[in-house]
């Protein structure tokens, strides 16, 4: 890291003296960092203005996710919510992040039941009662990325299957309200509350149906 002087213009582009800007949060990171902690690098902080500019992209991501909330059916292929995702993303100045990246094919991620992530929409998977889907957007407007996903229930789901999208989502709660700064990413496991396990079943249903 760069030590400024406190009465220096900040690094940052800010116009602020340096006391006034990131020397206080500059002033943490190495205390931290001295305690042997991994602490963020200066690339990766952002100003006030980058992170209104992140807000703005998430609130189209989570727009899409709406969409997404109001078409899906059974009855539908998974081919059909990439569709809805790329032309609403598109119609509100933003790119589909996932599309081409690093050769991926579709607009939007499409998880069925027991595909772990990353499921690629297909017109040859068609949403059947009992489903639960992930559907994983990530949007960039403006240059800035964002990124959600949100599990949907078709029709009459197993016990098993709104067990774990209820946990799931106790989990992201739990973690949201455990994000601070100067919090940790991780926590001892043997502190952690309310640990809880699934395993896949060994019954897998295939992913190309018609």
């Amino acid at each position: 890291m760069l030590f400024m002087e406190r009465n220096e213009l900040c690094w940052c582009g800010s116009g602020k003296k340096y006391k006034k800007c990131h020397m206080p949060i500059e002033e943490k990171i190495l205390l931290h960092s001295e305690r042997g902690e991994i602490v963020p690098t200066r690339a990766i902080l952002k100003t006030a203005e980058q992170i209104e500019k992140i807000k703005e992209s998430a609130r189209l991501n989570t727009a899409v996710l709406d969409e997404v909330a109001k078409h899906i059916r059974i009855g539908m292929s998974t081919a059909e919510i990439d569709d809805i995702v790329y032309t609403f993303t598109k119609e509100h100045g933003g790119i589909p992040a996932p599309l081409n990246y690093q050769g991926f094919p579709k607009s939007v991620c499409t998880s069925l039941n027991n595909e772990i992530c990353h499921g690629i929409p297909d017109k040859n998977i068609i949403l059947q009662d009992g489903d639960i889907i992930n559907v994983d957007v990530s949007t960039i407007l403006n240059g800035y990325f964002s990124d959600a996903s949100r599990m949907f229930k078709l029709g009459t789901v197993s016990e098993r299957a709104e067990k774990i999208v209820r946990v799931t989502e106790e989990c992201v709660n739990l973690g949201l309200a455990a994000a601070k700064p100067w919090g940790h990413l991780a926590c001892d496991q043997h502190s952690c509350p309310g640990k809880r396990l699934f395993c896949r079943r060994r019954d897998r249903r295939t992913r190309n149906r018609t």
